[in-house]
């Protein structure tokens, strides 16, 4: 059981993780100057290592709880569209540390943040531009057995216990032929969500439980749209019968 970490340990935690994104943007940076090739294997497997350092600290320093279920056979998951809610920053930090091949989906606006960018260049993962361009994209990785992952409410949630769900990752499914395998994450706190600061300490620890759910195979037939809604329906069925009265207002 470990007392409530302060902000100083808050702080260093947070600088952990800055520093970190910032030097990848700096060795992006100079091998775009020195006209180096990179090998995104390689880069994400160092961000992976990194990760999983980040997550070991907020652990240890008891920011953070971390309980994972359904991941037993996670080592065989391939070529899968992986579709959670997506209430925190460190969504998709956790699952990168879980999910072997995992590639990502990213926000165009990440490219132009110094703590992100040189992440998802020196990665080369995919840029959320364009349905065609993002299709092709994922139909080549999941071709090679890469997992993406794709958050279907496009952003953090602002209104518990959903956003409305974009068809998207519905479409590259049915495109690719990958299935969708849901994620559940469920945590007690709004602190990394939508109106996260820096500058604000959270009560802590922050118990995260992450558990795999349904897996949607899709087929030829269906209308992507119809699909999604089928799996925005499975979560909104699942996540707000967990909530309390004043949360459903």
């Amino acid at each position: 059981m470990h007392a409530n970490p302060s902000y100083l340990v808050q702080a260093y935690a947070h600088l952990y993780f800055i520093c970190g994104g910032i030097c990848f943007s700096i060795k992006w940076a100079f091998r775009r100057i020195l006209g180096l090739r990179t090998c995104s294997n390689t880069e994400r497997e160092l961000l992976v290592k990194g990760i999983c350092g980040y997550l070991r600290l907020l652990k240890k320093s008891g920011i953070i709880e971390l309980q994972l279920e359904g991941f037993e056979d996670v080592d065989a998951w391939k070529g899968c569209i992986i579709a959670p809610n997506h209430p925190s920053i460190l969504d998709a930090i956790i699952l990168m540390a879980f999910v072997p091949s995992l590639d990502c989906v990213v926000n165009a606006k990440l490219l132009h943040n110094p703590i992100t960018s040189g992440v998802v260049k020196l990665c080369n993962f995919i840029r959320n531009d364009s349905p065609l361009n993002i299709t092709k994209a994922c139909k080549d990785r999941i071709a090679k057995g890469s997992n993406i992952l794709l958050f279907p409410e496009g952003t953090r949630t602002i209104k518990k216990p959903l956003n409305p769900f974009h068809p998207i990752y519905a479409l590259i499914s049915k495109a690719t032929g990958g299935p969708i395998r849901t994620i559940f994450i469920r945590c007690d706190s709004d602190y990394f969500g939508r109106d996260f600061s820096y500058f604000k300490p959270a009560i802590c620890p922050l118990r995260f439980r992450i558990s795999a759910g349904r897996i949607f195979t899709p087929n030829q037939s269906i209308n992507p749209r119809i699909l999604s809604s089928e799996v925005e329906e499975y979560f909104r069925s699942e996540l707000e019968a967990e909530l309390t009265p004043s949360e459903l207002c």
